[in-house]
């Protein structure tokens, strides 16, 4: 990438819980509340948020907004809330040469499956939910609590907020479970504990636990 753009991720969530709020139709104003809420009593650096795509529209105090297309960065570089996001902003090398953004931080591609443990690469698993689960892996994040990981085929709006300008076939929702299934050995052998507290989640790799549960057992009990 000309520029040498490549970032790396560093490791300083060894102490933290870190929330994935993904963009599922699960996914709750409320939900994200209790992650603001969560943040916002817990001791310093606690509880760390990574946005996946739209999810910086409802937490906009996330450490990070990760988004794998280039497509999706078009549709909202120049939205005001996208602009004055304060975390970092994150995507993959693929996407990289089309962001013209020089502040979006780029991660190199290591494959479709598994866990990277190269700093600078994440491995894709055909979807942003699932890279950004690599990154909090990396940052050093011992406790991943899922939200709006849904997964599942839309009976319905396939989003929270409705639907992207470009809808995702329906084939693709299966390949995001297979992709979370070949990690869960990999992502185990890191020693992370994944907790999916998306409501009716097809995602069934990890452990599942209302929300409110799962940041008592996780956070407030420390």
């Amino acid at each position: 990438i000309p520029g040498g753009r490549f970032s790396e991720v560093a490791r300083e969530w060894s102490k933290a819980t870190a929330v994935l709020i993904g963009g599922g139709p699960s996914l709750t104003v409320e939900q994200v509340e209790q992650v603001r809420a969560a943040r916002d009593s817990a001791s310093l650096n606690q509880v760390r948020v990574i946005a996946v795509n739209d999810a910086y529209r409802l937490a906009p105090f996330a450490d990070v907004c990760y988004f794998a297309d280039a497509e999706w960065w078009g549709w909202h570089k120049d939205r005001p809330a996208f602009q004055s996001f304060a975390g970092h902003k994150c995507s993959i090398a693929d996407s990289a040469a089309k962001i013209a953004d020089q502040a979006v931080h780029i991660l190199r591609n290591a494959g479709s499956r598994g866990i990277s443990t190269d700093p600078g690469a994440i491995c894709t698993g055909h979807n942003s939910g699932y890279q950004a689960l690599n990154i909090a892996i990396l940052a050093g994040a011992k406790t991943i609590i899922l939200l709006g990981f849904d997964a599942r085929e839309p009976t319905g709006k396939t989003h929270w907020f409705g639907d992207h300008p470009k809808i995702e076939q329906v084939a693709a929702y299966a390949e995001f479970r297979k992709a979370f299934s070949a990690g869960e050995n990999a992502i185990k052998a890191a020693g992370v504990r994944v907790i999916n507290c998306s409501p009716g989640s097809a995602i069934n790799s990890f452990e599942k636990l209302p929300l409110e549960a799962a940041l008592m057992e996780t956070v407030c009990r420390r």
